[in-house]
């Protein structure tokens, strides 16, 4: 798949619809897909994690 069929499928799968990628123009593996899509995912939650945490230290 090339770069826009990725971040399509990123965005859907994720359900993240404004999500633009900063990633090199070729072809991607289903792969490397499923790599980078387990990235963003675990980056995802411990952004939020790191929210709820920084929320509740400052009351």
């Amino acid at each position: 798949m090339n770069r826009q069929e990725l971040e399509q499928r990123l965005r859907s799968e994720l359900a993240i619809p404004f999500y633009n990628a900063k990633i090199a123009e070729r072809d991607y593996s289903e792969a490397e897909f499923q790599e980078m899509k387990a990235q963003l995912q675990a980056d995802i939650e411990q952004y939020a994690h790191d929210y709820v945490n920084e929320s509740n230290a400052n009351g």
